[in-house]
């Protein structure tokens, strides 16, 4: 497993505070609060973050030059102001400006670890062990990374919701659960937020407006080339790039051109100069290391990939948009398989052509024994009323579709998954299959749901279903959802094979 600690050094300030310890530095918010500045969490082109004797609380301090500081904290004040509630983003509470130093207050959730914190580890891992994945197996495997993408791509799509982009989204930037059992993602460093904007000749710290900080190997090339200023496409961009190198632990464009070459090399990949190392067609600058693509990432997730990086290289509105990250990315990662080999026990992407479930990262059998797909279905008995028309046409496939691997409990919801009401949509019920065989819960009393094999002999059930081995028949078994309310006209079906 993945013990990874964040390892912070201490803050050093020459600044006197009586009755304080040498070395030791505290600064006072606007509102006369005390913050003792413990720990450096992390340090960028614009300040320095720091964990202070409060538990959930961090103190970012600006290493602007002093004639910027003034315009960052109006900025600051403005960001205070902006609608981020129910966004896993750490936003200001405060602000700090005595003497020369400024920087804000903010809060995070604990128990939490800066994503290229996981990325790292990964990365060495893999690389110290010749090639093994054990790393990115025992930190979570590809289960959790995509639970991560996917809450990360919600929240920046929800931010570009209310006319906001991030600006500088980097693993740095990104707060994660330090326990692998847990996929919480928070957002911190968010002075960058500024009005979404696709051109503007603002300066770079009026208030809300856009300007062109980036992380080195994140910034989207127009802006790494000083052509445009940041935008919700910029954070697209900077998006692709983190979930290619957290599914892949490889740069997207760094590959054999900048490998073998010089640093200059490097500066021209990052300014778009050159193929993504998955390109269709340039084949120049391929990746040999990592995780192979094909391990992580089907073909639509790879489409989005290239539809960024090729495209959308030198035309940002070919990017795919935030929401559409979110939607597959969420899809993907409720159709993952659970590998059932005890030392591996990490999760793969669902093929069709796979029948025997071959893990691709132990290259283990799991057999077909281990898995069910649930289908979403409308089934709309109106279209019997037209002519030459059967029961079969009144199935509306509605395109969602879970894996229940077994041994584990899934949730389906009154929302299909990849929509955005998804996570907070009321469960409608639970699957789980195990040897005993398959079990439904039923945790909300204003529904009910009718279960069997035969749309026109479905049996009702208030709260639990338990169907053992023995009445097995192999045949598609329907579950249809009975609300409260009777008003419904098209009634809701999910089917598995059973």
């Amino acid at each position: 497993m993945l013990e990874a600690k964040l390892k912070t050094n201490k803050f050093e300030s020459t600044a006197k505070v009586s009755s304080q310890k040498a070395k030791e530095r505290v600064v006072t918010d606007e509102f006369g609060q005390k913050f003792k500045l413990v720990s450096k969490l992390g340090e960028g082109g614009q300040g320095i973050v720091c964990t202070t004797q409060f538990d959930k609380i961090l103190v970012k301090i600006s290493t602007a030059s002093k004639d910027k500081k003034g315009k960052w904290l109006e900025h600051i004040r403005w960001l205070m102001k902006q609608p981020l509630e129910e966004l896993n983003i750490a936003k200001p509470f405060s602000r700090i400006a005595i003497g020369n130093t400024a920087g804000y207050a903010m809060e995070l959730m604990d128990h939490l670890i800066p994503l290229k914190l996981l990325m790292d580890e990964t990365e060495s891992g893999i690389e110290e062990s010749e090639g093994s994945p054990e790393s990115y197996i025992n930190s979570g495997g590809l289960k959790r990374r995509m639970n991560l993408l996917a809450r990360l791509a919600r929240t920046i799509a929800k931010l570009h919701e209310r006319g906001m982009a991030y600006g500088d989204l980097s693993p740095a930037n990104v707060y994660i659960s330090e326990d692998i059992e847990h996929d919480q993602v928070w957002l911190i460093d968010c002075d960058n937020i500024c009005v979404n904007q696709r051109a503007s000749q603002d300066y770079e710290f009026l208030e809300g407006k856009a300007g062109r900080v980036f992380s080195p190997g994140y910034g989207a090339p127009e802006i790494v080339n000083g052509h445009a200023f940041v935008s919700s496409l910029t954070d697209s961009w900077s998006f692709a790039v983190l979930a290619f190198k957290l599914l892949t632990t490889n740069h997207p464009f760094i590959g054999e051109v900048v490998d073998s070459g010089t640093p200059e090399d490097e500066d021209r990949a990052f300014s778009g100069e050159l193929p993504w190392v998955y390109h269709q067609e340039d084949f120049s600058n391929e990746v040999f290391n990592g995780i192979p693509i094909e391990f992580v990432a089907l073909k639509p997730l790879l489409n989005l990939f290239n539809q960024c990086f090729d495209e959308g290289k030198d035309n940002p509105v070919s990017r795919p948009t935030m929401s559409q990250w979110a939607e597959l990315i969420e899809k993907i990662s409720h159709t993952l398989v659970d590998c059932q080999e005890e030392t591996c026990s990490t999760s793969f992407n669902f093929q069709p052509i796979n029948k025997k479930l071959i893990c691709p990262f132990c290259d283990s059998e799991s057999g077909g024994e281990a898995l069910r797909l649930l289908r979403n279905y409308y089934y709309d008995s109106s279209i019997l009323d037209l002519e030459n028309t059967t029961p079969k046409d009144c199935y509306i496939d509605v395109g969602n579709i879970q894996t229940v691997n077994f041994g584990k409990e899934i949730a389906i919801k009154s929302s299909s998954v990849g929509s955005c009401h998804w996570e907070k949509s009321t469960t409608l019920f639970t699957v789980t299959i195990n040897s005993n065989g398959i079990e439904i819960n039923i945790p909300q009393s204003e529904y009910s749901i009718e279960v069997g094999y035969d749309i026109k002999k479905l049996q009702p059930f208030k709260s639990k279903v338990v169907l053992g081995k023995e009445k097995r028949k192999q045949k598609m078994l329907i579950i249809k959802v009975i609300p409260a309310s009777q008003l419904n006209i098209i009634d809701n079906l999910f089917m598995l094979r059973w």
